[in-house]
C-alpha cells in the first residue's frame, strides 16, 4: 500500500514538476561542433629533436622555423647556442631569422645597459644608484653568460661587471648574488684567489649554499689541489640529478 500511494506521488510530481530552463537539442549530438570544441592536441617535437631538427640537413624549412619561433620565446643559454648554430645552414631564411633573433637579443641588452648608465651618470639618490648599478652588473653580465660579446671585449665586459659589482659591494657587503656574481667573473679572468673569497663570502651569508660547490671544485682544480676538489664535489654530491654535474661528480667519487 505504501508502495503504490509512493509510485502515485511521483508520477504526480513527474507530470508537474517545472524547471527554470528547458534544455534544447537534447535528441542528438553535433559531432562537428563536438570536434571544434576539443580540439586534437599534436606534439610537433619530441623528447630532444629540436636540436637534431635544426642540425638535419633534410629537414623541411618551415618545422625548422617552428622550431626556432619556439626557442625565441624561450631565450635560454642552451637555446641561444642552438640559434646561433643554425646561423650555418644552408637555408637563406634559417640564416636570416636566426641572425635576426640574436640581433633582437642583443639590441635589448645594448639598449637597456644604455638606459641604465644613463640614469647611474645622472642621478644622485644613493640607493636609486647602487640599485642601477646592480642592474648594469648583471645586464653586463648577461652579454658574456649568453656569449654576445666578442673575444676581444670579453675582458672589457666582464671588467664593467666587476666596476658595478664591487660599487654595490662598497654599500652592501652582505649581498650574497654579487658576491657570486663577482666569483663567476673572477673565475672566468682566471683569479682564483679573489674568486674563491667571493664564494666563500656568500656561503656565509646564504643558507642553501650547495650549487657553489661546483665553481669551489673548478677554483681548486685550477690551483692543482686535488684533494679539496673531490671533497668539495662529494660535499655536492645531492646535485647528481644536473645532467652536467652527474658525469664530473661519478668520475671524482672516491672508490
Amino acid at each position: 500500500v505504501i508502495g503504490y500511494l509512493f509510485t502515485v506521488w511521483v508520477v504526480y510530481y513527474l507530470l508537474h514538476v517545472t524547471y527554470t530552463e528547458r534544455p534544447n537539442n537534447i535528441n542528438y549530438l553535433n559531432m562537428a561542433e563536438f570536434e571544434t570544441e576539443f580540439p586534437e592536441i599534436k606534439r610537433i617535437f619530441g623528447e630532444g629533436s629540436i636540436e637534431d631538427l635544426l642540425s638535419n640537413g633534410i629537414a623541411p624549412t618551415s618545422l625548422k622555423m617552428k622550431a626556432l619561433v619556439s626557442m625565441s620565446d624561450n631565450i635560454t643559454r642552451n637555446n641561444l647556442m642552438m640559434i646561433k648554430n643554425s646561423l650555418s645552414d644552408k637555408d637563406d631564411e634559417i640564416r636570416l631569422y636566426s641572425f635576426a633573433i640574436i640581433n633582437r637579443i642583443e639590441q635589448g641588452l645594448n639598449k637597456s645597459i644604455h638606459e641604465k648608465l644613463t640614469q647611474f651618470q645622472s642621478t644622485s639618490e644613493h640607493e636609486h644608484k647602487v640599485q642601477l648599478a646592480e642592474e648594469l652588473a648583471f645586464l653586463y653580465w648577461d652579454m658574456v653568460y649568453y656569449e654576445l660579446s666578442d673575444e676581444d671585449l670579453k675582458r672589457y665586459i666582464l671588467n664593467e661587471v666587476r666596476t658595478y659589482a664591487a660599487y654595490v659591494l662598497e654599500h652592501h657587503t652582505t649581498h650574497s648574488k654579487i658576491n657570486v656574481l663577482l666569483g663567476r667573473v673572477y673565475l672566468m679572468l682566471e683569479e682564483f684567489d679573489e674568486s674563491e673569497a667571493c664564494f666563500r663570502t656568500a656561503m656565509i651569508q646564504e643558507k642553501n649554499a650547495l650549487y657553489m660547490y661546483p665553481y669551489l671544485a673548478e677554483i681548486s682544480f685550477n690551483k692543482r689541489y686535488f684533494n679539496t676538489t673531490q671533497t668539495l664535489l662529494e660535499k655536492a654530491n645531492s646535485l647528481e640529478c644536473y645532467h652536467t654535474l652527474h658525469p664530473v661528480i661519478q668520475q671524482w667519487k672516491s672508490a
